[in-house]
């Protein structure tokens, strides 16, 4: 090559990569720009989190074994957790037999006197953590049976049991046979049995799913629903991300967010949120609300996007909120003074807490959705569900163990041989999924201010023994008066055992769950807890709470044992009276003299003192 070719290439080169370097600067601004764009995410368009998973293989991998993800599924081997090989569940005249079809598919059969058995093919699932519910397509509406799979007790139940509902007509003397279906609603078992048939398409799609939209129509009532994806996935905490990938396509792009660990205005990152609207992302789905203009949700789907007010398009329900001006339709659902008493209002109780009204306190201050166990999903840093860290990380002066005894007058540890931060400024008197859950109203135990409210007092829910009365001169002792407030009266016999024979079922659930739990006691007062226990197991009306006497029983009894196995496997709370009576009457001949009634809470069973019935919120 000529030294003038070889200068003309020189040149050509140079200029060449200047021309590169202006247009790597020009792409630069051209990314700065945008990357200080704010975007309006509503509208904007959906991809999945297999889209997610090409650049957030971690992160994907961390959703991916929460239980989020499989809140609704389709029904296939992997996702169906019950036994759908021939067994079988009989609630009153009707019986219940779960098997696979030909082809490998999941069906129900229900049979009832009177009527030809149904066969229903199930079609999708719902839930994977403490029980598995079923749906079944008809037409263009899906149904949630009446038949749900027990998952840490490996059994089949009826969904009148999940409900704090009392038992059907002929069982208890509670007239509830009567209840039709609603209208369009069809026939499984019917009658009771059937008292808790939901239709998906605009109950339960709106907090299990991606996007949802019932899309029903207006005029003739019919639904197209559809949702960007089953299950609580990437896009339903960090809104729609399709421009997201989209623009990430260019790795300059991600270069550039990399190098400033900036904000990426096409997704939201609720760690970036304010402490408010992080509450309000969690708050859609763990805090029951109500629109003003239900018509256009139906219709077009919710049309929240993370980082928005939820207030704005739907309020969460209080005690006191009307419906159709009745300000007494929710009360139900709460303590007397406001205090949620059912989960799904997990945000109310929040937002209730001195550290979220006067601090920032937030729902992901404890839950890491990418991290810790599962169950809970507590943050990693916390050290799982039984440290004191998660409240010690603020109030920094407890940190220390000595501190820790000092403020509580009890030794620190797990429950049960000590005590934690939870234990009484977080009891259990929320109930949910049959189970007592922890309140998520952080506050200050106030034995005389809850037992004036009717709900049950942190103190006692481990001195099950004593009263709350007691517990209130205790507290008193123990941190001084002037800690609470206007100290008033306390009823003398206010317990957990009088709650448990003549509160109502909340407080009833509460108790029986308590005597389970609560530390060991002497022998005397042992006998006295089975006792109780056996009695609520054979003659309570309401079979969610039969359950959790149940379950108390057997962590009394025998701590270790499998769910679903071990001591008093062949209970049901769920049975007929004299299945149960007989179970129990076996239980009592094996326990003997370890199992003594009180006899004035035996005549209470007895009474049957009717109470307003409860339902969960749906």
């Amino acid at each position: 090559m000529s030294r003038r070719a070889r200068l003309l290439a020189s040149l050509a080169a140079a200029v060449l990569v200047g021309a590169v370097a202006v247009g790597v600067r020009l792409e630069q601004r051209a990314i700065s720009a945008d990357l200080g764009r704010p975007r309006d995410l509503h509208g904007g368009g959906y991809v999945g989190s297999v889209a997610c998973r090409r650049c957030h293989e971690e992160h994907y991998a961390s959703w991916h074994r929460t239980f989020h993800r499989t809140m609704t599924a389709e029904a296939m081997p992997e996702t169906v957790l019950g036994d759908f090989s021939g067994a079988t569940l009989r609630r009153g005249n009707v019986t219940a037999r779960m098997d696979r079809d030909a082809r490998g598919g999941y069906q129900m059969t229900f049979t009832s006197p009177g009527a030809r058995p149904r066969t229903i093919d199930v079609v999708r699932t719902v839930g994977s953590r403490r029980y598995q519910q079923y749906l079944a397509h008809d037409g263009d509406t899906y149904w949630r049976l009446p038949v749900a799979w027990h998952v840490e007790e490996r059994r089949w139940f009826p969904m009148t049991s999940a409900f704090l509902f009392s038992d059907p007509s002929g069982e208890a003397g509670d007239a509830v046979d009567a209840v039709g279906t609603r209208p369009g609603q069809p026939v499984f078992g019917g009658g009771s049995f059937d008292r808790h048939v939901t239709r998906w398409n605009d109950n339960c799609v709106f907090c299990h799913n991606v996007a949802p939209n019932p899309a029903r129509d207006p005029q003739s009532g019919h639904f197209a629903t559809t949702v960007a994806e089953l299950g609580i996935a990437c896009e339903a905490c960090h809104g729609p991300g399709a421009e997201h990938v989209a623009r990430n396509g260019n790795p300059l792009r991600r270069w550039a967010l990399e190098a400033n660990a900036g904000a990426d205005p096409t997704i939201v990152n609720p760690s970036r949120l304010t402490p408010a609207r992080a509450a309000d992302l969690c708050g859609r789905c763990h805090g029951q609300r109500i629109a003003d203009q239900l018509a256009p949700l139906l219709e077009h789907g919710d049309p929240f996007v993370p980082g928005d007010d939820l207030a704005i398009e739907s309020a969460p329900l209080w005690r006191d909120t009307p419906l159709g001006g009745d300000r007494e339709a929710f009360a139900a659902r709460f303590w007397d003074d406001g205090t949620p008493r059912l989960t799904a209002y997990e945000y109310q109780g929040l937002l209730q807490s001195p550290c979220t009204m006067r601090g920032p306190l937030t729902c992901t201050s404890c839950h890491g959705m990418h991290e810790g166990d599962p169950r809970g999903q507590i943050r990693a840093r916390f050290g799982g569900r039984t440290s004191n860290t998660m409240c010690t990380g603020c109030h920094t002066e407890l940190a220390t163990s000595e501190a820790a005894r000092l403020h509580a007058h009890h030794d620190p540890g797990g429950e049960g041989g000590g005590i934690r931060c939870v234990s009484c400024h977080m009891p259990r008197i929320v109930y949910g999924v049959l189970d007592v859950h922890r309140s998520h109203r952080i506050e200050v135990p106030e034995p005389a201010r809850a037992a004036a409210a009717g709900r049950p007092d942190a103190c006692t829910s481990c001195h099950v023994e004593r009263t709350a009365a007691w517990a209130e001169a205790a507290a008193r002792r123990l941190w001084g008066g002037s800690r609470f407030g206007s100290g008033a009266h306390v009823p003398a016999g206010t317990s957990p055992f009088e709650a448990l024979f003549g509160g109502p079922p909340v407080a009833r659930a509460a108790a029986a769950d308590a005597l389970g739990r609560a530390p060991a006691a002497d022998a005397p007062a042992r006998a006295r807890r089975i006792g109780a226990l056996l009695d609520v197991m054979d003659l309570e009306r309401y079979p969610a709470v039969r359950h959790l006497a149940w379950r108390s029983l057997r962590r009394l009894m025998a701590p270790d044992a499998s769910p679903g196995a071990g001591f008093a496997a062949d209970y049901d709370p769920s049975a007929a009276p004299a299945e149960r009576g007989a179970a129990v009457g076996r239980l009592r001949a094996t326990l003997g003299e370890s199992a003594t009634a009180p006899a004035p809470a035996l005549a209470a069973l007895r009474a049957g003192a009717r109470d307003r019935d409860l339902e969960i919120g749906e």
